[in-house]
C-alpha cells in the first residue's frame, strides 16, 4: 500500500516543480506559458481523478478510514485547492 501511495504522490511533486519552474521563467522574462499551463492543468485534473480511483480501491476493500487515508486525502485536497487558487491569481 505504501508503494502505491508513493507512486500516486510523485506526480504531484513533479507538477509542483514544473509550476515553480514556470514562475522562475516568468520572473526572468522567458516563455513561461507552456510550463504554467501544463502544471496547473495537470494538478487540476490529476488530483481529483487519482483521489477518485483511490477511494474506489479503498471502498472495495471495506477499510475504515485510517490515519494514512486521512493524511493522503488531506494532502491531495490541500494541493488541489492551492493549485486552483494559484491558477486564479496567476492569470
Amino acid at each position: 500500500m505504501k508503494i502505491r501511495r508513493i507512486i500516486e504522490i510523485i506526480p504531484t511533486f513533479v507538477l509542483i516543480a514544473i509550476y515553480f519552474y514556470s514562475l522562475s521563467l516568468r520572473m526572468s522574462g522567458g516563455a513561461w506559458n507552456t510550463a504554467f499551463v501544463i502544471s496547473i492543468t495537470g494538478l487540476s485534473f490529476y488530483i481529483p481523478v487519482i483521489s477518485f480511483i483511490e477511494a474506489m480501491v479503498n471502498s472495495s476493500r471495506n477499510l475504515k478510514y485510517k490515519k494514512q487515508n486521512k493524511l493522503f486525502y488531506g494532502y491531495m485536497i490541500t494541493v488541489w485547492i492551492i493549485s486552483l487558487i494559484a491558477a486564479m491569481f496567476s492569470m
